[in-house]
C-alpha cells in the first residue's frame, strides 16, 4: 500500500512568498500551496506506476470568508473539504488502498451512515489504456498554529502592498455594499475617502435603521478613511493587480450603487462606467486564456498570478513551471500611453516592467510569450501558438 506524507510545515514559505507580493490574500496563498504541495506528495508517493503527473481540483468555495486577514484565519483557522486527487496508472498497477501520514495538517474523517469513519474515499475508474484513481480527502485543517506561523513570518518581510481588498458584503451589510481594505497584518479596516458620501447617504436613509447585522452608523464609525485606496481611485495612478490583485475580476459589482449615486445614472451605466475605467475587458480574456490553457495543458501545473522566488514581487499572468513556460496576456496599455491608464508616466513604467520581467524570466530559463490585447482566444489560436510545447 502507498503511504502519501503531508507537512504542512514546507508550506510556510511558498504562501509567506506569495504574500510578499502584491495581489495576493492569505486564503487564496494557502490554497496555492496546498494544491502544489499535494500535487507534489502525489508524485512522490506515485512515482514509480504513474503515467502522468498526478491532477489535483480543489473546491474553493467551501471556505466563505475568501479575504480574511491573518487576525481573522487566527480566529477561525482554515478548513477546506473534498479536494480531489486523480492518480492514472497502467490496468497492471492499479491499487485499491492509500494510506496518509501528516504533520502541521489536520486530516479530518467524515462519519457515513453514522457507522464509517473515513479520511478520504478512493473511487477507480477503468478506461481502455489506463486506470483513474481519484483519491478525495474529506477534510483538511490547518489550525491556528499554522496560521501563526505564517503570521509571525511576515512579521519580518517588507509588505509592499499590505492591504486586502474585501468584498465580502458581510463586513458592512447584504443591503449596503462596500468594499473595506482590511490590512493582511492587524485587520484594521479602511474605506476609501470617495465612498463617504455613498456611505453618508445611506445613513440618512430610514430603511437602513435596522439591517440585520447592526446599525450601519455604528458599523462605519469603526473604519477609517484615506484617500486613493479603491481600484476606481488608483486606476489613473498604478495597474490595479500591482495593488490588489485579480480578484476585482468578478467582483466589480460591489462598487456599482456607489458609482450610481456619484454619477447619478442606473445600474447599467454605472456597471460599464465601472467596467471602462478599470479595464475590465482585460481580466475577462485573462480569466479566458487561463481556463484554455487548462484545457490545452491538462497533465501540467497552470498557475495564475505566479511569482517564483526569483521574479522578486513581480507576477506572471499564466505560468507552467514544468514547462519553462510564462504566458503574459498584454492589454493595449503595454502597447501605446492610454489617458485612462495614466497617460504617458504609466505607459512607461509599464514597458519597464515588462522588460525586467522578460529579462528575468530569460534568466531562469522560462520563455515568455504574450498574447496581444486583440489576438484571437479560441482553443485552436491558442494551441497553435502554444504548439512547439505540445507532446507530438
Amino acid at each position: 500500500m502507498k503511504k502519501v506524507l503531508v507537512d504542512g510545515t514546507t508550506l510556510i514559505k511558498p504562501i509567506v512568498q506569495d504574500l510578499e507580493s502584491p495581489g495576493m490574500t492569505p486564503v487564496l496563498a494557502i490554497e496555492r500551496a496546498l494544491e502544489a504541495h499535494l500535487r507534489q506528495c502525489f508524485m512522490e508517493s506515485f512515482s514509480d506506476i504513474l503515467i502522468k503527473p498526478p491532477a489535483v481540483r480543489f473546491h474553493s468555495s467551501y471556505f466563505k470568508q475568501r479575504f480574511a486577514s491573518l487576525p481573522t484565519l487566527l480566529s477561525v483557522g482554515y478548513d477546506t473539504w473534498y479536494p480531489e486527487i486523480t492518480i492514472a496508472t497502467k490496468p497492471e498497477d492499479s491499487f485499491e488502498d492509500v494510506s496518509f501520514a501528516s504533520s502541521g495538517i489536520e486530516l479530518l474523517p467524515i462519519m457515513y451512515g453514522g457507522v464509517v469513519s473515513r479520511v478520504f474515499r478512493l473511487k477507480v475508474k477503468k478506461l481502455k489504456r489506463q486506470i483513474n484513481h481519484t483519491i478525495t480527502i474529506n477534510h483538511i485543517r490547518l489550525g491556528t498554529d499554522f496560521i501563526q506561523a505564517i503570521q509571525n513570518a511576515l512579521s519580518h518581510a517588507t509588505l509592499l502592498q499590505p492591504l486586502i481588498a474585501n468584498f465580502g458584503p458581510e463586513v458592512v451589510s447584504w443591503w449596503h455594499r462596500a468594499v473595506t481594505f482590511d490590512h493582511m497584518l492587524t485587520g484594521e479596516r479602511f474605506l476609501c475617502s470617495c465612498s463617504m458620501p455613498y456611505h453618508n447617504d445611506a445613513i440618512m436613509r430610514p430603511h437602513f435603521e435596522h439591517i440585520g447585522i447592526g446599525d450601519l452608523r455604528k458599523c462605519l464609525v469603526g473604519f477609517k478613511y484615506s484617500e486613493n485606496l479603491c481600484h476606481l481611485c488608483i486606476s489613473r495612478k498604478a495597474s490595479d493587480d500591482e495593488r490588489y490583485g485579480a480578484s476585482i475580476e468578478t467582483n466589480y459589482n460591489a462598487y456599482v450603487a456607489q458609482v450610481m449615486l456619484d454619477l447619478g445614472v442606473d445600474e447599467r451605466t454605472a456597471r460599464a462606467e465601472i467596467m471602462h475605467v478599470l479595464g475590465l475587458s482585460r481580466w475577462k480574456r485573462e480569466s479566458a486564456l487561463y481556463g484554455l490553457i487548462r484545457e490545452i495543458f491538462p497533465d501540467n501545473l497552470v498557475l495564475r498570478e505566479a511569482s517564483p522566488d526569483w521574479l522578486g514581487r513581480m507576477r506572471i499572468d499564466i505560468y507552467l513551471p514544468e514547462l519553462g513556460l510564462a504566458i503574459e496576456h498584454q492589454g493595449e496599455q503595454h502597447y501605446k500611453p492610454l489617458p485612462v491608464f495614466g497617460g504617458e508616466e504609466a505607459h512607461h513604467r509599464v514597458v519597464m516592467r515588462d522588460e525586467l520581467k522578460r529579462r528575468m524570466c530569460l534568466e531562469n530559463g522560462v520563455a515568455v510569450i504574450d498574447f496581444k490585447y486583440d489576438a484571437a482566444l479560441t482553443k485552436t489560436a491558442v494551441k497553435h501558438r502554444l504548439r512547439r510545447y505540445l507532446e507530438p
